[in-house]
């Protein structure tokens, strides 16, 4: 019996990924969660939402692990986003801060946020560790650059500092990949890092109107991951 892979994240993740710019294009190839499994000959289950945030990520991979066995849990894989996106269900339904106006300024609480996502990565951590479940984060999209009218603070590196002196900063072990997330710390984003999203040539995404990975942009994310995971 193989084993799964469970990954969740946002748009950059979703099996089912619509472009927001193009509607009329077919976004169907196989996303990172589906080639990476098949690389490593395992199912896969991808709970990707678009616009999802980590609350939501951290939550639907706790309850798809309380499911299963655990030794039939061959990875988990969260892929973060940006730390100011926020989720709430109701009713049993997800809902992301894209729909939720009462959040238009939760971006703007850098520190807030950073800490509350570092909350959820040594949270999942620890339980993954505990259950004895091979676990594997990486930060998709930048941590806390999103706005785009960002706080002063982050235009001199506050969002760096804010990370740093975070108390979880070193709690955070080597299964994070790219850990601290951040290159002026050493770490790395896929969104910045290894797709370069935002270079003139545009390799690995969609458009020039639209920065989500294209088909060769979730290739490279599933072949730079299986080549740190060997």
């Amino acid at each position: 019996m193989k084993k799964t892979l469970i990954a969740s994240g946002c748009s950059w993740t979703n099996e089912n990924f619509t472009s927001d710019f193009h509607h009329d294009m077919d976004c169907s190839w196989p996303k990172w969660p589906e080639l990476l499994a098949k690389k490593l000959d395992m199912e896969c289950i991808n709970l990707g939402r678009s616009g999802a945030g980590n609350e939501y990520i951290y939550s639907s991979l706790l309850d798809q692990i309380i499911k299963m066995d655990p030794n039939n849990i061959g990875l988990v894989m969260p892929a973060w986003p940006q730390a100011c996106r926020k989720d709430i269900k109701v009713r049993g339904i997800w809902k992301h801060n894209n729909n939720i106006k009462s959040f238009e300024n939760i971006d703007r609480d850098v520190d807030g946020n950073i800490d509350k996502s570092l909350i959820y990565y040594y949270s999942l951590q620890e339980i993954c560790k505990s259950k004895k479940i091979p676990l594997k984060q990486l930060q998709m999209l930048p941590l806390f650059r999103s706005s785009k009218n960002p706080p002063k603070d982050l235009l001199i590196g506050g969002g760096v500092k804010i990370l740093y002196n975070n108390p979880y900063f070193n709690k955070i072990d080597d299964n994070f990949i790219g850990w601290p997330t951040e290159k002026r710390l050493g770490g790395f984003n896929f969104c910045d890092d290894i797709l370069d999203i935002y270079a003139n040539e545009r390799t690995y995404c969609i458009s020039d109107l639209d920065n989500h990975p294209n088909a060769k942009g979730q290739e490279k994310i599933a072949e730079f991951l299986y080549d740190r995971l060997g």
